[in-house]
């Protein structure tokens, strides 16, 4: 495991500052990949500016404050990632990670809108006694669960409360890619959503094409869940 990384490669959406130090710390093995997640220290310092220094940081965490989907973290170097909630008690503020086109930002949301996470199923397979398990972006684990690939999975509670599944109509975002961030109906896609293919998509009057594995359902006709700041007009 890379304990640190040299701030000058860490990815830009950190807000890690360049010229400050020369190292940062490195996101640890989890359920996110490396490029696409935010070590817990880095967040709570960097992006969201809670505490002035790393170990300011690292208390805050080991001390169990801060909760990443409901669970407290202790590890600081924890990678948060796509759709995440983060959570302080002690503040009454909660905070998810959504897709941009440099990566992830983590914007405030309600303590409503914290209980419900949005899950993309990436695989689908049979395990012992002739169960049918569907596993998550966010490698959790779900049995039972009649989702194909592609499809979303509202999860409250710690359970599936709803599918959303991935068809022409459906209400996508883009998680990945040159497109991240954007939003549009699924007027079609090739190949599977397991696979590369491609989707294209309407958003406003414009229609644009993504690599249909780049894409999350996200509702019918508006977002389940909060995707952007509130605008200050």
């Amino acid at each position: 495991m890379i304990r640190h990384t040299k701030r000058v490669t860490s990815p830009t959406f950190w807000g890690a500052g360049r010229k400050n130090f020369v190292w940062i710390t490195s996101p640890a093995p989890g359920p996110h990949p490396a490029k696409m997640s935010i070590p817990l220290q880095v967040l709570i310092r960097d992006v969201l500016k809670l505490v002035r220094t790393g170990r300011e940081a690292r208390a805050a965490i080991h001390e169990g404050h801060v909760l990443v989907d409901g669970v407290i973290r202790k590890e600081h170097k924890f990678p948060v990632g796509l759709m995440d909630v983060i959570s302080f008690p002690a503040l009454k503020k909660q905070y998810r990670t959504v897709p941009y086109d440099k990566g992830l930002k983590v914007i405030e949301i309600s303590d409503k809108d914290s209980k419900v996470k949005p899950v993309r199923v990436v695989t689908k397979q049979a395990v012992s006694g002739g169960k049918i398990q569907v596993t998550s972006h966010d490698g959790g684990n779900y049995l039972g669960v009649s989702a194909k690939v592609g499809d979303t999975l509202l999860i409250k509670d710690k359970k599936v409360n709803k599918i959303l599944e991935m068809k022409q109509g459906a209400l996508c975002l883009v998680f990945r890619g040159r497109q991240a961030g954007r939003m549009g109906k699924l007027v079609k896609f090739d190949g599977s959503p397991a696979n590369s293919g491609l989707a294209r998509l309407k958003g406003g009057n414009e229609v644009f094409e993504a690599p249909v594995n780049y894409l999350m359902v996200i509702g019918e006709d508006k977002p389940v869940v909060k995707l952007y700041e509130e605008s200050s007009n």
